[in-house]
């Protein structure tokens, strides 16, 4: 349990540090959230990063999940309003059931989806699918999240 401690500080140190002046980066800072795989998901995007904090309270699936992705292609026009977005970054889960197979997973995943953007952008309306591979207890390809949901942009 100790190294899940030291796990779950590390990335929560290493988030914090890269928020700042990721304003910076481009496309301003999104807000939202998402409803699939885990259960539900808040979204933070400043820029091209895109950080997700979530949970999943499913009997025999309870956990905590935190992302951090960077988003390669963004609000790619693919026909009239309809865009195309592709990222790559980790995940960690933290289980909370009583008696888990693994603690945790931390791993990488690759977000790609369709995104359509309302009302000069200001409302973003998205379904994402994420194919994820876990790194630690043990490699392997794991399960593919998916997701609908929606962010606000904050001007």
């Amino acid at each position: 349990m100790r190294l899940t401690k030291k796990v779950i500080i590390l990335v929560l140190v290493l988030m914090a540090v890269s928020v700042f002046n990721l304003t910076a980066a481009g496309g301003g800072v999104r807000l939202g959230a998402e409803i699939g795989n885990p259960n539900f998901v808040f979204i933070f995007r400043p820029g091209y990063f895109d950080f997700k904090l979530g949970y999943s309270m499913a009997e025999g699936d309870k956990n905590v999940f935190v992302s951090a992705d960077y988003r390669i292609v963004s609000g790619y026009p693919l026909v009239d309003f309809v865009h195309f977005f592709l990222g790559l970054g980790a995940y960690f889960q933290l289980y909370m059931d009583e008696n888990p197979e693994e603690d945790f997973n931390l791993g990488g995943r690759i977000p790609l989806g369709l995104q359509v953007f309302l009302f000069g952008s200001a409302l973003e309306l998205f379904v994402e699918v994420c194919p994820t591979v876990t790194l630690v207890p043990e490699p392997g390809f794991d399960e593919l999240m998916g997701y609908l949901g929606f962010t606000f942009l904050l001007r």
